[in-house]
C-alpha cells in the first residue's frame, strides 16, 4: 500500500491479476473479517486469606471494533464497474464500543469431596459502564452495469450509533449501563493434572443515551451521466439520514471456556529427565454473541510454559479454529523479588511473515506482590 522503490523515490505498485487474485483469496467463503481491540486495566488490587478465599477488585477499560466485509467491496475497489459487472454488498456488517468494567470478584476453596484432591469456585460481579457504540444493523446494497451502459443500483443500509457527552472528563455519563457476571469452577485431580470450567459476560448493556438512527435508502436508474435528478438520486441514498432513535440492548460477550493444565514436572518419570519445571494446557473456547471483539467461533488453544529458572517462565503455544484460524504465540515473564513482568504475543506470525493478511497482537502486564 506504500508503493515500490525505484530510481526516483517510491511509486505507485501496479496490481497485477496475480496480485489481485491472491487480494481476493484473503476473502474465504466470500467474506473477510477485520478487527482489532485494546484493554487497560489501570486498577488490580487482590487479598488472599490463607486458602481458604481469594477477594479481587479491578477496573478494565476496554476498546473493540471489528467487521464482516463482502468480498464484493474489493471487487468493486480492484475491477471497478465495467460492462455486464455487478456487485452484491449484502451481508456487510460491523460494531465498534468502548466500554469500561467495574468487577468485584471471589474465589472459594470447596469442602473436600472423594472425587478431587481439592476444588474451588470463583464468581464476578460486574457494573459495565458504555460510553460510545456504533453498529451497522443493515445492509442490502447491491450495483449492477448493463452492457449497454446503463447503471442500476438499490441502496438500503441502516446503523445505530450512541455516545456519552464527554466534555473533557475521565469520568463522562455513560450512554449505555449493565450488569454482568462470571461463573467458574476449578478442580485438581491429582497432583498433577487441573481442570476448570468458566462462562464469563453473562448479562447485556442498555444503551439511551444520545441514540441515532442512521440509514441510507434509495434506488437509482442511471442511462444518462449528464442528468442532474439521476446523480442526486444516487447522492441522496449514499449520504443518508440521521433521527433520533429508542433505546436498545446489546448481550455482553459471553463465553464459555473449558481446559485441563498438566504440571510435566510432578510426573515421576518426566521430573527425571527434566531441567526446571514445565506447565502444559489445552483449552476450549466458545463465544455466543456479536459483541464488539467477540466472537462466535469455537477456538482450541495448546499452552507450554517452561520454567527453567522461576525468575524466568518462557512460553509459547498455538491456536486453532476461530476468527483467527491459525496463531503461533510466543512469550516470557521476568520475577524479580515482588515484582513480574510479563510480555507476549498471541501471534508472533505476523512479525515473520511480511505476506499473510492476519493480525498483530501484543500483551503486558506488571504486577506487584505484597
Amino acid at each position: 500500500f506504500t508503493g515500490v522503490d525505484s530510481p526516483t523515490g517510491r511509486v505507485a505498485r501496479n496490481l497485477s491479476e496475480t496480485d489481485k487474485q491472491e487480494l481476493l483469496n484473503a476473502f474465504p467463503g466470500g467474506t473477510g473479517r477485520i478487527g482489532a481491540d485494546a484493554e487497560v486495566r489501570p486498577v488490580g488490587l487482590a487479598l488472599r486469606f490463607g486458602g481458604f478465599a481469594t477477594f479481587a477488585f479491578t477496573a478494565t477499560e476496554r476498546v473493540a471494533a471489528s467487521a464482516t466485509i463482502p468480498s464484493a467491496y474489493a471487487r468493486f475497489l480492484l475491477e471497478g464497474v465495467t460492462p455486464g459487472s455487478a456487485y452484491d454488498f449484502s451481508g456487510a456488517a460491523g460494531s465498534a464500543a468502548w466500554t469500561r468494567e467495574y468487577a468485584l470478584s471471589a474465589g472459594f476453596a470447596l469442602p473436600d469431596v472423594p472425587v478431587f484432591r481439592s476444588w474451588s469456585a470463583g464468581l464476578s460481579v460486574k457494573l459495565v459502564h458504555g460510553f460510545a457504540y456504533a453498529a451497522v444493523t443493515r445492509d442490502n446494497t447491491w450495483l449492477s452495469a448493463g452492457s449497454n451502459g446503463v447503471l442500476d443500483a438499490n441502496v438500503d443500509m441502516a446503523g445505530v450509533t450512541s455516545q456519552s457527552d464527554f466534555r473533557g472528563s475521565p469520568f463522562p455519563s455513560p450512554a449505555g449501563s449493565g450488569i454482568g457476571v462470571d461463573l467458574g469452577l476449578s478442580a485438581e485431580l491429582n497432583e498433577f493434572l487441573m481442570a476448570a470450567i468458566s462462562v464469563t459476560d453473562i448479562g447485556s448493556l442498555r444503551w439511551d443515551g444520545d441514540v441515532r438512527q442512521v440509514y441510507g435508502l434509495g434506488r437509482m436508474h442511471l442511462d444518462d451521466p449528464m442528468n442532474g435528478a439521476q446523480r442526486d438520486s444516487l447522492e441522496h441514498a449514499v449520504t443518508g439520514k440521521t433521527a433520533p432513535g429508542g433505546a436498545f440492548t446489546t448481550a455482553l460477550p459471553t463465553t464459555l471456556r473449558m481446559g485441563v493444565q498438566v504440571e510435566l514436572g510432578k510426573i515421576k518419570w518426566v521430573k527425571k529427565i527434566l531441567y526446571g519445571e514445565m506447565t502444559a494446557a489445552c483449552d476450549f473456547s466458545q463465544g455466543f454473541s456479536d459483541f464488539p471483539g467477540s466472537s462466535r467461533a469455537g477456538r482450541l488453544s495448546l499452552g507450554l510454559e517452561y520454567r527453567p529458572w522461576q525468575f524466568l517462565p518462557i512460553r509459547t503455544g498455538v491456536g486453532f479454529g476461530g476468527e483467527d484460524h491459525f496463531n503461533f504465540a510466543l512469550g516470557f515473564g521476568l520475577k524479580i523479588w515482588a515484582v513480574q513482568l510479563d510480555i507476549a504475543s498471541d501471534n508472533i506470525g505476523w512479525l515473520l511473515s511480511h505476506d499473510s493478511f492476519s493480525r498483530g497482537s501484543l500483551g503486558v502486564a506488571l504486577t506487584l506482590k505484597l
